[in-house]
């Protein structure tokens, strides 16, 4: 496997300007890449359905029909950056990082890059397989938005391998948590503040109180909850008359996700009968939780292909959704697996280079072992 060459593409596709919603000119070169290697390519309508410029790819290399179909998935976007991403290769530390100024954007062209290596191999190896399927998506960093607008009925694979997880190859994460976007808006009394403060109610000290009850940080090892947005005012002389609050809810034990949600809705409940002012609250369930054993069909597959490739599994559990939450609660069991990004979402993040290639090297494997090889 040429590792100047997956370097080189790597470099390439940090390089486009692309944010979620707008994917166009990332997908437009991945079509190319993906046509060139054989693949059919398709492109579905959740640009339009989710207000972006691009829908997710799905594309399909046929094979043996009697050998085990397997799915590749990652994501094309990418969190908020400065559009203008240098990828700089530290040969002697053996990364690639970004020039501090923004992201590195590894998170996840580490994961396609290793797709894409992964099917150059296939075909110039000539290794027999089956049904190869691979996955794009748009509006992952948005809220694992675009999979959820995937046709699941298309897909033909029963194992999955979303190529989107942080931490060292090897790294295969069978759990992660639901996750719900809460919106709470807290409401006042509007009121002049100079003439009449005291015919008002200031929205913002209700919310304040309000969100010294609700449940925050680290609630249990597979539960957390975080509010850290909230919109206010209009004016200094106007007694604030409504807040909204905006945060959010995870867990992998779905009594636990269950019972965040009583608790806001309790606080709710008991801080707008203390100051006898409506509080609306609304819990919009992103994604669902998943747990595999480790003996899972995927579980199995990306473990063994981890020992030949020369590296230890070592089975995770996520405190963040991905792409694979949408494909298990559609019947497709799918892992997530670690591709040498560290530090994503930050200017200091940096993609192992060693770490990259194994990643690769495993998706050939899992290839191989599902055709009996």
């Amino acid at each position: 496997m040429d590792q100047q060459r997956i370097i080189e593409e790597f470099k390439e596709l940090v390089g486009i300007e692309v944010y979620s919603r707008k994917e166009r000119a990332i997908a437009d070169v991945l079509k190319k890449k993906l046509t060139d290697l054989g693949l059919t390519v398709t492109e579905d309508g959740a640009g339009e359905i989710l207000g972006g410029d691009t829908g997710n790819l799905y594309a399909v290399l046929p094979g043996d029909p009697d050998i085990e179909p397997v799915l590749f998935s990652a994501h094309m976007d990418r969190v908020a950056n400065n559009g203008h991403i240098q990828p700089i290769v530290k040969e002697d530390e053996g990364i690639i990082c970004s020039d501090g100024k923004t992201i590195l954007a590894g998170d996840d062209i580490g994961g396609v890059c290793a797709i894409l290596a992964m099917l150059r191999t296939v075909q110039e190896e000539k290794i027999p397989h089956g049904t190869i399927e691979v996955a794009f998506s748009v509006c992952e960093e948005s809220g694992v938005e675009g999979s959820s607008q995937y046709d699941f009925s298309k897909f033909q694979s029963k194992s999955c391998f979303v190529y989107d997880a942080s931490g060292k190859a090897g790294t295969i994460v069978v759990a992660a948590p639901s996750k719900g976007k809460v919106t709470i808006k807290v409401h006042g009394r509007t009121a002049h503040a100079g003439n009449e403060p005291e015919k008002g109610l200031n929205a913002v000290k209700v919310a304040a109180d309000l969100i010294m009850h609700l449940p925050d940080s680290r609630l249990s090892p597979a539960s957390t909850a975080n509010f850290s947005m909230l919109q206010a005012g209009s004016a200094t002389n106007v007694v604030c008359d409504l807040v909204t609050i905006t945060g959010e809810q995870r867990s992998r034990i779905a009594a636990e996700y269950q019972e965040i949600s009583r608790k806001i809705h309790a606080a709710a409940d008991e801080i707008s009968q203390k100051y006898e002012t409506p509080i609306e609250v609304d819990i919009a369930t992103l994604y669902h939780a998943f747990h595999l054993g480790e003996d899972a069909r995927p579980c199995a597959l990306a473990a063994e292909a981890c020992r030949r490739v020369g590296i230890e599994p070592f089975f995770k559990e996520g405190g963040g959704g991905m792409d694979a939450n949408h494909f298990n609660e559609h019947g497709i069991e799918a892992v997530g697996i670690g591709t040498g990004n560290f530090k994503c979402h930050t200017s200091s993040e940096y993609q192992v280079i060693a770490d990259l290639m194994k990643c690769a090297e495993q998706a050939v494997e899992i290839v191989k072992i599902a055709a009996g090889r």
